[in-house]
């Protein structure tokens, strides 16, 4: 158990190729293995739920809930910013870096903090990341279930590990299905034996975007996904991770002082800065920054709501989800790499039962790309990328050859096919048990504004899956902030 992976269905508008997914099988989910980026979306992002029928979920709704969960440690004193909540934050300054300068001298503002409300929709940001004073992750299992915690709840709090959930059992009742029982069974498919628990007062199912629905075997559900695009240089391999493991010397090196001092290399996150840019701020054929486009407008709704349309991240690793390819080529040379993402595409896919076999993985179709819009984007998100590289490169930065780069950016032919062999999600699965009236007409939802699943009385879905629409950043810090908000509703505070 921990980090799982297995791949998609073909891709029908990616070259039937199938891409890899991962999930976080393990106490504290995908907090134990991902990027450990906190950014919480934009105010737009939720004044869009709650003009979608969701008021209670507006920003200043969700709010006090970011805030009770956090200490930023780098963050000056703030009514938006935590500073006595159980889950730790900091900032790495990269003030340093080339890619910094190269994107402020092509026109792009400084985005001071991502979390703000009145953050730039425009602009390059330094990112809060899930690390403490110590600088080790600190997931949710270690922010809200650490084992003095658990030792101290001991008398109500089971835990059951290294098991799955096979079916929750109904009966009818005067307020719709109730649940009353759970059944789960040993995660290693040879057991047979099944154990049940009986339900009290209620089920919480927080199982993640592909884990959710099926355990509620829908048929089908419709769900976001994002495309991202790695565009990728070689770069010297003694300016890269790899020497790590190329050089036994370095990597000991390097080891020793993180375990001692908690310092180099291996104190970083993999990422800590990120470029933010709007669609309409950019030419549609170059993408280079348009006069006016950078007009200081902020992600506060207006006459309009406006949210960022594009994250490009820079990372020291392929970022190609083709793990054969990765060791082929990729693992022994120095790689940097611009991952173009679209934050808000119109493209859906869906979850759907592998079989009625609880161990056996759900059958994933991402649906990247189905829909032309997305394309388009994608186009101005290489492109972009590209003009960075090229910026980079003018600046003295050892970018030796292009590794994954389209072979011409001026042909439309030759752009498509980059896009459609690299493009991959960015493992933020969302909306899948989605909050919205089971009778809407364009998707129904699963769960109500209280999160209870449509037709039951006490059973609730609480993770990334009831998003009604994506947020347009990363779905840590969302995620949690929808456990508070979940676990304030139960008590009924």
């Amino acid at each position: 158990m921990g980090a799982t992976s297995w791949y998609s269905e073909p891709m029908k508008h990616c070259d039937d190729r199938r891409s890899l997914l991962f999930r976080g099988e393990v106490l504290g989910g995908n907090s134990r293995i991902n990027g450990m980026i906190y950014t919480r979306g934009s105010i737009g992002d939720y004044e869009t739920w709650a003009s979608t029928g969701h008021p209670e979920w507006a920003y200043e709704k969700v709010l006090p809930y970011f805030v009770k969960a956090e200490t930023a440690m780098s963050r000056p004193k703030s009514y938006y910013r935590g500073d006595s909540g159980l889950w730790m934050n900091q900032v790495f300054d990269p003030s340093t870096w080339l890619f910094q300068r190269c994107v402020e001298a092509m026109g792009f503002g400084v985005i001071d903090d991502t979390n703000s409300p009145e953050a730039l929709c425009d602009g390059i940001s330094t990112l809060d990341s899930t690390v403490d004073e110590n600088r080790q992750r600190v997931s949710t299992l270690e922010a809200y279930l650490p084992l003095k915690t658990t030792l101290e709840r001991a008398d109500n709090l089971s835990i059951c590990t290294g098991v799955v959930v096979g079916r929750i059992n109904f009966s009818a009742s005067e307020v719709g299905h109730c649940a009353e029982q759970v059944t789960f069974q040993k995660a290693c498919a040879e057991w047979d034996k099944v154990f049940s628990v009986k339900v009290k007062k209620e089920v919480v199912v927080s199982s993640g975007a592909l884990g959710s629905p099926q355990i509620l075997m829908l048929r089908s559900t419709k769900r976001w996904v994002r495309a991202t695009i790695p565009v990728a240089w070689e770069v010297p391999v003694t300016a890269s991770l790899s020497t790590l493991a190329i050089s036994p010397f370095r990597g000991a090196l390097e080891f020793f002082k993180y375990v001692f001092f908690r310092k180099g290399i291996l104190s970083l996150p993999i990422q800590v800065l990120s470029l933010f840019v709007r669609d309409s701020s950019l030419d549609d054929e170059t993408a280079t920054l348009l006069d006016g486009g950078m007009d200081n407008d902020t992600c506060t709704p207006g006459f309009k709501i406006r949210l960022p349309d594009l994250e490009i991240m820079p990372l020291a690793v392929s970022a190609v989800d083709d793990l054969e390819e990765h060791k082929l080529y990729f693992s022994k040379i120095g790689v940097f790499t611009l991952l173009a993402t679209l934050l808000r595409p119109k493209s859906r896919g869906t979850v759907r039962l592998g079989s009625s076999n609880p161990h056996d993985r759900p059958k994933v179709n991402l649906g990247l790309l189905n829909d032309p819009t997305d394309f388009a984007l994608a186009r101005k998100a290489v492109r972009l990328a590209l003009k960075l590289g090229d910026a980079m490169k003018a600046q003295n930065f050892p970018l030796l050859r292009g590794v994954s780069v389209p072979d011409s950016d001026k042909s439309r032919d030759n752009m498509d096919k980059f896009i459609r062999h690299r493009a991959r999600t960015t493992y933020h699965y969302s909306s899948t048990c989605r909050m919205a009236s089971e009778f809407d007409t364009h998707a129904p939802g699963v769960v109500d504004d209280s999160l209870r699943v449509h037709g039951t009385s006490n059973l609730r879905v609480c993770d990334a899956s009831i998003f009604p629409q994506i947020i347009a950043s990363h779905l840590m810090a969302p995620v949690v902030m929808v456990a508070e908000k979940c676990a304030s509703m139960i008590k009924g505070v």
